[in-house]
């Protein structure tokens, strides 16, 4: 058995080293300034490790970009337009989570053909993919081609110069691999039997799985929702191609946890920087575009509240901190004509006085509790919530037979539903939650979760139905149901980014003008160490290396 596979281990520390991970992801942090060797559960516990968002990411991608370009917060003052500490971040990290990729697959295969059993890794090769399938397609749905089928490799075939300086590879062709992966994947995890048709065990990576603990069955529903999120992304551009991998993933389970599928830091003995990004930029606030699908008008005592939610993702501005609201609900105008804002909401010393936002915060910003808790409040992968909505957008859209009551109740209804599960938990199970409204409280309090969620939900699915129209025919609900999946991924910014890109039907009240970016430029690492590589990718780019190129998928 090949046991020392790891050079790539080396990347995977030196990027933890700063990171005080006590529970589930101490054993990669061993002597991480000396690897030597690593086992194939501690590289598998690195690509988990490393899909944790950076601080980088979180301010100047998701806080500058992702945020304001999706409508679901707004900027009071213009970009740093320092992105590439962004994209130098999430960038380096993936490649280091696919040299590990890398590496596990060379480690299979050895394993394969010591062992004379073509399918002894089958489990932990689909587990495997299904998290570089995240990654991938998180990566290439913010720059578009990238370098992937020869990169990673370089660790393993460090003389080939294919993999020093890979190619960059189209976008279409990644997807179309990743979703066949993917395909493969699911139909192996919902097997059953702890043996493989020769009679032995299956390699298990159970002992280092800090994301779904080993539970087959989840994972394979985690790999059929992601099939469902990427092959619905790309149906316009190749509908023969995804048409059929959807009608396929419609009829598998799907993640059906209350909880979803996140990283939880409590859990995972880390502390989030979510906080970091909110205070250093200070900027963020919500906009009028959420607001006016969360408020049926601008009162701004916030009577007009119909989506319970409002109170858990934003705050009141300063205001009269006398009145029992705590400040007043004031938007910030998506489209800025001279406005700015100031106050320090976000600054710690909210932890002790709620009520401490600075004089100078006229505009709500976003609430402190969920951005500033670094213990209690996920890193999200997909919640059951957006995986029903994305069920309800194959059938509204005629990939599959389904009826009306099917596509309503079933999907939008429900989904909608576990969407105010989810994040009604959030202020139940985070200790630093000392203030919730009153109009939330009178919901929640003296009832249980359910009944309380049954209560929004129903108020919310009621708005919906008004605002539209009760719809007739499946394609009528896709408004309504871009809408509310589009709320559901209020700490998913680069999901609704990708949204908004994808079907140009999430709200807005600026007609999509705040929708500046078509992809991100590459980061200026790949300009400098891949330069033949590099260059040749964008001279064949309709506008170059900038953001008004579009990637394969948008219209």
């Amino acid at each position: 058995m090949r046991k020392n596979i790891i050079l790539s281990t080396i990347c995977t520390m030196v990027l933890l080293s700063s990171v005080s991970c006590t529970r589930d992801f101490e054993n990669i942090n061993a002597d991480w300034k000396n690897p030597t060797t690593a086992s194939a559960g501690q590289l598998f516990n690195g690509m988990i490790s490393l899909m944790r968002q950076t601080a980088n990411e979180q301010l100047y991608l998701n806080n500058e970009i992702f945020y304001p370009e999706s409508e679901l917060g707004a900027l009071i003052s213009d970009e740093w337009n320092k992105s590439y500490y962004g994209t130098e971040s999430i960038w380096s990290n993936y490649y280091c989570l696919l040299s590990n990729v890398r590496d596990l697959e060379y480690y299979f295969d050895s394993e394969c053909k010591e062992t004379g059993d073509t399918a002894i890794c089958d489990i932990a090769r689909a587990e495997v993919i299904v998290l570089k399938a995240y990654q991938t397609f998180k990566l290439t749905d913010i720059f578009g081609d990238m370098p992937y089928f020869d990169a990673g490799m370089v660790w393993i075939s460090p003389d080939e110069d294919k993999y020093v300086h890979p190619a960059f590879d189209s976008q279409e062709d990644i997807y179309k691999s990743l979703l066949n992966e993917l395909v493969w994947a699911r139909d192996i995890l919902n097997q059953s039997g702890a043996q493989t048709p020769s009679g032995n065990e299956y390699l298990s990576l159970s002992g280092y799985d800090a994301l779904l603990y080993g539970n087959q069955s989840k994972w394979g529903k985690l790999a059929n929702s992601l099939i469902l999120r990427h092959a619905l992304r790309c149906y316009d551009k190749a509908p023969d191609f995804a048409g059929p991998i959807l009608a396929d993933a419609y009829y598998k389970p799907i993640i059906d946890d209350m909880t979803g599928v996140c990283l939880w830091p409590k859990s995972l003995g880390y502390k989030t920087s979510s906080g970091w990004a909110f205070r250093q930029q200070n900027k963020l606030r919500m906009g009028t575009t959420v607001w006016q699908n969360m408020s049926s008008d601008d009162d701004t005592l916030g009577t007009g509240i119909f989506d319970y939610r409002a109170y858990l993702f934003f705050d009141t501005n300063n205001g009269d901190t006398s009145q029992v609201n705590m400040g007043n609900w004031v938007p910030f105008p998506q489209e800025r004509n001279g406005e700015t804002d100031g106050g320090k909401p976000y600054s710690t010393v909210r932890g002790d006085d709620y009520s401490a936002k600075g004089e100078g915060c006229h505009y709500s910003p976003f609430n402190y509790y969920m951005v500033e808790d670094e213990d209690y409040i996920p890193e999200i992968i997909m919640t059951y919530a957006d995986a029903l909505f994305m069920k309800a957008e194959v059938a509204a859209r005629g990939i599959v037979n389904a009826s009306i009551i099917e596509i309503g109740y079933n999907f939008f209804e429900q989904a909608i539903y576990w969407s105010f599960v989810f994040w009604t938990q959030m202020p139940s199970d985070a200790p630093i939650w000392n203030y919730k409204y009153p109009a939330y409280l009178q919901l929640v309090s003296g009832t249980d979760i359910w009944s309380a969620c049954t209560n929004m939900s129903s108020k919310v699915s009621f708005a919906c139905y008004t605002k539209y129209g009760f719809p007739a025919t499946g394609v009528e609900y896709l408004p309504l149901i871009y809408e509310q999946r589009w709320i559901n991924l209020m700490r998913q910014p680069w999901e609704a980014w990708a949204l908004a890109r994808q079907t140009h039907a999430t709200p807005t009240s600026t007609d999509y003008k705040s929708l500046k970016s078509n992809r991100l430029e590459y980061p200026p690492c790949e300009a400098a160490n891949n330069v033949e590589a590099y260059n040749t990718q964008i001279v064949s780019m309709q506008f170059g290396d900038s953001r008004k190129t579009k990637i394969w998928w948008m219209k």
